[in-house]
């Protein structure tokens, strides 16, 4: 067998190996028939009895799992180890399949509670404060202690609601490189995250890390309890309804809070990092902070889920809780628990009082794609209040009941929550599309109506509509949106060095912050306001709109915008152009942009095109006005090769044409600078087009690193770029000697990248970078000679001291 060189469950990742579920072909059986799937389509693994015959190193053969190594085979397994997982914490002994580790030695730490031994193996040292005394503001977290104070609580919940773990057995918990969960459970262990606990040390966001160590252990729990006692595949969502339902006690054994990433974190969305926290699922980790009543596994990668399509216990366990009152749900626990082979669906239809195959036929199949709506608010006065009927409606690809809460709340404050079963037409034939309409009074108009106001549901967006956020209709009016959406920083540090004045050190440094609003979860159009200075502008502002079109890339944006925008820039009147203005500036722009991470993407591409016209308008009585305009389009790649190794490219030509005045040094198209060929200096290489070529090799050292930034940010990776470019140039004074012999200039160059993520989302991208010119030339542009006139503004005698052979800049956006 080949491990692949991939993070857990399955592989091999900063030398630490897991195989789960793939020691051996697993036995199994057909998954049982229901609604949209049939017994054909996949298989569950089945619970057996095993047991390790032998375990060795290819690297010292002779050595044997359990025996103590001599000195040769010491040294060549190279401070390795090897550990089997193999009984489950269960008196029955069954379980699906055994779990197998092997790296670097693991340090172990072990705590025996209720007879049970609690072994944590974990990758780094336990900090002088540990659990409960542990600080927060210490550098790391207590991992061992914090795992095994939770699986206590885990082993005393499920010993109150009898299921308890025989005693003398050991509940197994290795952390390792797993990224898909913060912790998952296996048969016979529990795997746990290297990136556990790193999250900001505020106890109520260390709540959301705990609380899926805790449902890790109860699945292991539930999982040796019901463990061959049904089809396998019933075994399956048994074990994790019970599993649900043991860890809702366990938030209350814990005074843990009803509450999720939205609940703390949604008076803060206007910071950029906790927007695309909410609201883009790009987070590490996302089903640790977010409530709802299914499981989603972008990687159906656990031994438990890749052979079939079916869901989850906690699918069932919410739909039960929706359907039963509390009475009738905790009595189907206690008699699954009591007599754990009785069956499970006629258990429940004894909890219930009436027939549940209808319930079970449809959610234990494929999840039904719905999008649910707030279609209509009509509001009226009535006497001294005001009645209003409020119509939901449910858009969905087949039949389906479900539960549906609605929140409408008045301008006072005050809330009404309000349920519709599912039903379109009780007694009839249910339709897969249909609605219901509340009426309902209130003192004070409604400020707001929400369907699904906890966000429990899972919504698909429904054709022909499939490009928008499915949750955008639940709120009528729709939330407003103001997100403050980043800054960027460009210092030429080369220039900066070289320059003797301070407006040409001011000059070589460029910085602009930007700024979203929006409604909440809309794709159709978002605002842009930014603010901003550069060598040319002293301040400047700019406003406009972007209309998204096309496919959905991300939860956030479309593939396809129109971009209208407009600025108004104060000119410095101490750059090479000795007269200042003011500067109005209109773009019209279309881009398609298929990238799914702006500022760290590893594929797509970007095309653009745009038209721009700029007025400069003298003031103090000058009449020497200019206009411009100017045409750009242009290209930009990306080749993935490998993993985190990334071919860039861009092609991108400008043109300005002059409009009934004569164009200026800032009319010009410049050629060098940041974001362009770094290696010369901004004011360096103009002309009236511009074309440029780039190509770029990006590629990771390191993309595991856990540098912790003050608990706000970590620093993931550490990756450098290769990079080379080449431009040609026109005239200043015309359209002549473009792709002329003399019209060439190009660059060489290597970068330095650190990758920074904040709180586990939004990579933050910093970039050093030293690029050499491959030629340089003295031209006249405007009337002036280049580079002698950059010396003579500075009062220099010799251009050279401005031009170092080797540019160095510094980036806080990617270049292209």
């Amino acid at each position: 067998m080949t491990v692949p060189h991939r993070f857990w469950p399955f592989g091999c990742a900063r030398r630490r190996c897991s195989l789960s579920g793939a020691i051996a072909p697993l036995p199994s059986r057909p998954v049982a028939s229901a609604k949209g799937m049939s017994q054909e389509t996949g298989y569950a693994a089945a619970p057996a009895r095993w047991r390790v015959v032998d375990a060795r190193f290819a690297s010292a053969p002779s050595w044997a799992l359990g025996a103590t190594p001599t000195r040769a085979e010491e040294e060549a397994l190279h401070g390795d180890e090897i550990v089997i997982a193999a009984a489950p914490a269960s008196a029955r002994g069954l379980s699906t399949y055994p779990s197998v580790f092997w790296g670097p030695r693991w340090r172990r730490s072990k705590v025996t509670h209720r007879g049970v031994t609690i072994e944590v193996l974990h990758t780094l040292w336990r900090p002088g404060d540990q659990v409960p005394d542990e600080r927060k503001a210490q550098l790391y977290r207590d991992i061992p202690g914090h795992v095994q104070a939770e699986l206590k609580d885990v082993l005393d919940v499920a010993a109150a609601s009898g299921i308890e773990a025989p005693p003398g057995s050991t509940i197994v918990a290795v952390q390792g490189p797993l990224r898909s969960a913060v912790a998952e459970a296996h048969p016979t262990a529990i795997l746990v995250s290297d990136q556990l606990l790193q999250i900001f040390p505020a106890e109520r966001f260390m709540e959301f890390h705990a609380e899926v160590v805790g449902r890790a252990g109860f699945d292991l729990l539930t999982h040796g309890f019901f463990a061959g006692r049904h089809h396998p595949a019933t075994d399956l969502w048994l074990q994790g309804a019970l599993g649900i339902a043991l860890l809702d006690l366990w938030r209350v054994h814990r005074a843990h809070r009803d509450e999720f990433a939205g609940d703390l974190l949604r008076r803060l969305a206007f910071v950029p990092a906790v927007d695309n926290f909410l609201y883009t699922g790009q987070a590490e980790f996302t089903a640790a902070y977010f409530r709802g009543s299914e499981d989603v596994f972008p990687v159906r990668n656990h031994p438990w889920l890749h052979g079939h399509a079916l869901g989850t216990g906690r699918r069932i366990h919410e739909k039960l809780r929706d359907l039963l009152d509390p009475k009738q749900l905790a009595g189907f626990y206690k008699r699954i628990t009591a007599d754990p082979d009785v069956d499970p669906i006629k258990a429940a239809e004894r909890a219930y009082g009436r027939h549940l195959g209808w319930f079970f036929e449809q959610w234990l199949g494929p999840y039904p794609e719905v999008d649910y709506r707030v279609e209509r608010v009509e509001s009226v006065r009535e006497g001294e209040g005001w009645r209003h009927r409020i119509t939901v409606a449910r858009d969905a690809s087949a039949p389906i009941l479900e539960p549906v809460q609605v929140l409408a709340r008045e301008r006072g404050g005050e809330a009404h929550y309000l349920i519709w079963n599912g039903e379109v037409d009780p007694g009839g034939e249910e339709p897969a599309d249909g609605g219901h309409t509340f009426e309902i009074t209130t003192k004070t108009r409604l400020r707001s109506v929400t369907v699904d106001p906890r966000a429990r549901l899972l919504e698909t967006p429904q054709a022909p509509h499939a490009n928008v956020d499915p949750l955008f209709n639940n709120r009528r009016p729709a939330a407003a949106r103001i997100v403050y959406t980043g800054f960027g920083l460009n210092v030429a540090a080369s220039e900066v060095a070289a320059a003797t004045t301070s407006a040409a050190r001011l000059g070589a440094i460029s910085g602009f912050a930007f700024f979203e609003a929006s409604k909440r979860r809309d794709l159709r159009r978002t605002g842009h306001f930014q603010v901003y200075r550069d060598r040319e502008t002293a301040a400047g502002i700019g406003g406009g709109v972007n209309f998204w079109l096309g496919p959905k890339i991300n939860r956030k944006r479309r593939a396809n915008r129109l971009r209208l925008f407009t600025n108004v820039e104060s000119l410095t009147a101490r750059g090479l152009d000795p007269v200042g203005g003011l500067r109005l500036a209109q773009l019209v722009a279309f881009l398609h942009d298929t990238r799914a991470f702006s500022l760290w993407p590893d594929r797509g591409r970007r095309l653009f095109a745009a038209i721009s016209g700029t007025q400069v308008i003298r003031l103090g009585g000058a009449t020497d006005h200019r206009y411009a305009l100017t045409l750009e389009a242009g290209w930009v790649e990306l080749w993935p090769l490998a993993h985190r190794h990334v071919l860039a490219s861009r092609i991108d030509a400008t043109m300005m044409i002059p409009i009934a005045s004569d164009p200026e040094f800032r009319s010009l198209v410049r050629g060098g600078g940041i974001g362009e060929l770094g290696a010369y200096g901004g004011n360096e290489l103009f002309g009236r087009i511009v074309v440029i070529g780039q190509l770029e090799y990006r590629h990771t050292f390191y993309e595991n690193l856990d540098l912790n930034a003050l608990h706000m940010a970590w620093v993931r990776g550490i990756g450098g770029t290769l990079f080379s470019g080449v431009a040609t140039v026109s005239h200043c004074d015309d359209y002549g000697g473009l792709f002329g012999k003399e019209s060439y200039y190009g660059q060489v160059g290597y970068g330095l990248t650190s990758y920074l993520r904040l709180l586990g989302v939004t990579p933050q991208f910093f970039r050093l970078d030293v690029a050499v010119p491959l030629v340089r030339r003295r031209t006249v542009c405007l009337g002036r000679t280049l580079p002698d006139y950059l010396a003579e503004q500075q009062g220099l005698d010799d251009p050279g001291a401005l031009l170092p052979p080797v540019s160095v800049n510094v980036t806080f956006l990617q270049p292209f």
